[in-house]
């Protein structure tokens, strides 16, 4: 049932591959040499063997996180309330001085932001307020990766009111989740992406 549901999503976009329609230089190399990068990487074999039990969608996100580590090379990979140790293995894969904080419920105060970062949080009321934090205390260095934007409604309105914020530059929809670029040198952009 998954797989019908990838392909009708990827159908529904198909007028969105490859960075089709992107016509910013920087936006477009991002489009196709890191959310769409299809080549393989050296170490995405290894990592395969040695989380073998990943359902497909997820080892996909995991190697978007990997491709976005070792484009951004952050200091910090912040996960929010975290639901999977993957992501922070191929994030550490990518990028070895990458370190992994994560967010429960702790005070987000205690992030340091004085360094690039990449960060990942659900799409939900409840972690608005983290993700409203994370993007106003972001350089131009760092990226936001939101997952479950079109979940439910609820998730769509956070993902718009995200999208909306001041912060928020260069956003990409990619379905599954959504990546927030805090570029401030940039005019506000949001490209819907075929992933």
């Amino acid at each position: 049932m998954q797989r019908w549901k990838r392909a009708l999503v990827w159908l529904g976009r198909i007028g969105h591959c490859r960075g089709f329609g992107v016509q910013s230089p920087t936006d477009y190399r991002f489009v196709r040499y890191v959310i769409n990068e299809h080549a393989p990487y050296y170490a995405y074999d290894d990592l395969s063997r040695r989380l073998p039990a990943l359902d497909g969608l997820t080892r996909k996100m995991c190697k978007l996180y990997f491709r976005l580590s070792n484009h951004c090379q952050a200091v910090y990979f912040i996960d929010v309330k975290p639901v999977n140790e993957a992501y922070g293995i191929y994030v550490k894969a990518a990028c070895g001085k990458t370190q992994k904080l994560d967010l429960h419920l702790m005070d987000e105060a205690l992030v340091p932001f004085d360094t690039p970062f990449l960060a990942r949080a659900e799409c939900c009321e409840d972690n608005m307020g983290v993700i409203r934090h994370l993007l106003e205390q972001a350089d131009d260095h760092c990226v936001v990766v939101v997952e479950g934007i079109k979940e439910s409604r609820q998730s769509k309105a956070c993902w718009k009111a995200l999208q909306a914020a001041e912060q928020a530059m260069v956003t990409y929809d990619l379905y599954y989740c959504g990546i927030i670029i805090t570029t401030k040198k940039r005019y506000k952009k949001n490209y819907i992406i075929n992933f």
